[in-house]
C-alpha cells in the first residue's frame, strides 16, 4: 500500500462548521455551543469572514443559502440577492459607453451595483431557520468584536488583497481597507470599526438601519458619484417588497440513489443538475477517474448543461419557462445525444475567478446550512460608502447587453447568480447526506460536479474529494449565436 501525506477530513461527534477562517469556524463553533443552530452558526461565522475577506465578500454583496430542517427532512432556500435599481437601463449602458460588461475599464462603474442583498439574506437565515434561542446581537456580535479589536490576516488573504487593492484605490474611502496607506501583509492586523457600526446598528435595530436612513443614503450616494442610478428609494424597497419573501424550494435530482438539491434560477445551480443528469447513464467508474474518457465526457456534459440551462439563468420573472422542463431524462437524453466521444466543444471565452466565500455548518439535531456570500469579482466595483467600511459588489456585470435575452440589463431585475450552495440528501430516506460548496464564479456548478462524482461514484471521503485536480471549462457560447 502506497502512503502519502494530504489533507485529511476532521471528524467529530456532535457537530461540524467549516470556513476557509479558523479564526470564524471558531466562532460558529462558540454559536452551537450557546445553543445555537446550524443556521446561526453558518451566519455568524460568515459575518465574521467578511472581516478578514472584504474582497471575496460582505455587507455589499449578495448571499444564498440552503438549508435542511432535521425536524421534518425539508430543504428550503433563502434568496439573499438585491434588484437592479428602477432606473437602471440599458440606454444608461449606452450612453456610459459600455459595450462589453467584462471590460476592465469599466469595472468600478455604479451602474454595475445592484441592491446589496447579504445583509437582509442574513438575517432572514437567521428568522427563517435560526433556533429562536439567540438574538441577533447574540450572532453580530462576535464579528463585531473582531472588526473592533482586530484580527490578522491569514497568507493567502494578503496576497489577493495586495494584488486587487487598485480595484478601490479610486475610491476616497480607500483608507477604510488600508493600513498606513498599504494592504495587509501576511500576520497584519485589520480593523473594521465602520464595518463594526453597521454590524451593530443590525444587532440593535434591524434591517432599518441598512436599507433606510443614513446607510443607504450613503450606499446610493457612492454608486451615484460613480456614474450609477441606484437610489435610496431603491434600498428601502428591498424591505418593503423583498424579492423573495418566503422560504424558497431548492431544485433537485435523484443521482445513484443520493438526492442532489441546489438553488432555483437567478443561481446557476440547475447547471450542475442537468450536468449530473445527463451523466447518470454512463459508467463512470469503468472510465476510470479523471482519465482522458471520463474528464472528456464529464467537460462535455458540463458544457452543454451550461448551453442547455442558460435562457433560464436570470431573474425568474423574466422566463416564461419552467425550470423544471430541463431537469427530465428526455432534455437529458437530447444533450447526451450532442456529445461527440471523438471530439469536444470549442469553448470560445474562458470565465475565470474565485471571489466567494463559502461557509457550511451541521448541528447536533442534524439540521444543515449551506452557506454561500459574494461581491463577485475580487472588490466588487471598489467602491466604498461613506461610514460603512465594505466595498459594492458588481454583480450586475453578469447581466447581458443583448435587448432579446432574458437576463438583460435592466429596472427592478435579479442579476445572473454564479453562488450556489448545496444539500446532499438519501434519497431512500431524505437523510442529510452532506452540505456542500465550491467557490470560483463560474466553476461553482463544475465544481459541484466534480467533488460529488468523487464522493458519490469512486467513494472517496469530503477531504479527498475536494484534493482531486478539477478541470475547468469556459464558456462554450459564442457572443450572438444561438444554441438548439
Amino acid at each position: 500500500m502506497d502512503l502519502y501525506v494530504q489533507s485529511s477530513s476532521v471528524v467529530t461527534k456532535h457537530a461540524s462548521v467549516s470556513s476557509d477562517q479558523p479564526a470564524a469556524t471558531q466562532i460558529g463553533i462558540d454559536i452551537l455551543k450557546r445553543g445555537g443552530n446550524a443556521a446561526d452558526a453558518a451566519v455568524a461565522t460568515m459575518a465574521a469572514v467578511t472581516v478578514i475577506q472584504p474582497a471575496m465578500c460582505g455587507a455589499g454583496g449578495d448571499c444564498h443559502c440552503i438549508f435542511y430542517r432535521k425536524k421534518d427532512k425539508k430543504v428550503m432556500t433563502v434568496n439573499g440577492s438585491g434588484r437592479t435599481g428602477k432606473n437602471a437601463t440599458l440606454d444608461k449602458l449606452r450612453e456610459a459607453g459600455i459595450t462589453d460588461p467584462m471590460a476592465k475599464e469599466c469595472c468600478n462603474h455604479g451602474l454595475w451595483v445592484s441592491v446589496p442583498g447579504t445583509i437582509a439574506g442574513m438575517v432572514k437565515v437567521v428568522e427563517d431557520f435560526g433556533s429562536g434561542k439567540l438574538t441577533m446581537k447574540d450572532i453580530f456580535s462576535p464579528a463585531i468584536r473582531l472588526a473592533e479589536e482586530g484580527v490578522p490576516i491569514p497568507f493567502k488573504h494578503a496576497i489577493t488583497w495586495d494584488l486587487n487593492q487598485d480595484k478601490f484605490w479610486h475610491s476616497k474611502n480607500a483608507r477604510d481597507l488600508l493600513i498606513a496607506g498599504k494592504a495587509p501583509a501576511p500576520g497584519d492586523i485589520i480593523y473594521a470599526p465602520k464595518l463594526a457600526k453597521v454590524f451593530r446598528n443590525l444587532a440593535d435595530h434591524g434591517l432599518e438601519s441598512f436599507y433606510s436612513g443614513a446607510t443607504a443614503q450613503n450606499i446610493a450616494a457612492a454608486v451615484q458619484e460613480a456614474g450609477g442610478v441606484l437610489t435610496p428609494e431603491d434600498m428601502k424597497e428591498h424591505l418593503l417588497n423583498p424579492p423573495n419573501p418566503l422560504p424558497g424550494e431548492a431544485l433537485s435530482i435523484d443521482f445513484n440513489g443520493v438526492r442532489i438539491w441546489e438553488m432555483t434560477p437567478n443561481t446557476t445551480g440547475v447547471v450542475a443538475l442537468v450536468a449530473l443528469n445527463v451523466l447518470k447513464a454512463y459508467d463512470l467508474k469503468g472510465l476510470g477517474h479523471n482519465s482522458p474518457d471520463y474528464i472528456h465526457l464529464v467537460a462535455e456534459a458540463i458544457k452543454h448543461a451550461y448551453l442547455g440551462a442558460w435562457e433560464y439563468l436570470c431573474d425568474p420573472k423574466c422566463c416564461s419557462k419552467n425550470v423544471e422542463d430541463i431537469l427530465t431524462e428526455e432534455f437529458a437524453q437530447k444533450l447526451r445525444n450532442k456529445i461527440d466521444p471523438e471530439r469536444a466543444y470549442k469553448c470560445h471565452q474562458p470565465f475565470v475567478g474565485s471571489d466567494t466565500s463559502y461557509v457550511a455548518a451541521v448541528d447536533e439535531e442534524g439540521n444543515g446550512c449551506s452557506f454561500i456570500c459574494s461581491v463577485y469579482h475580487a472588490f466588487g466595483t471598489g467602491i466604498i460608502p461613506d461610514d460603512c467600511g465594505f466595498v459594492l459588489h458588481d454583480r450586475a456585470r453578469s447581466m447581458s447587453l443583448e435587448e432579446g435575452s432574458a437576463n438583460v440589463f435592466g429596472p427592478n431585475k435579479l442579476p445572473l447568480h454564479t453562488i450556489i450552495p448545496a444539500i446532499i440528501t438519501e434519497t431512500a430516506t431524505n437523510d442529510l447526506l452532506a452540505v456542500i460548496g465550491v467557490v470560483g464564479r463560474w466553476m461553482q456548478p463544475q465544481g459541484h460536479v466534480q467533488v460529488l462524482l468523487n464522493m458519490i461514484i469512486f467513494g472517496m471521503d469530503p477531504q479527498v474529494a475536494l484534493n482531486q485536480l478539477r478541470f475547468f471549462v469556459g464558456d462554450p457560447l459564442p457572443p450572438n449565436s444561438a444554441y438548439k
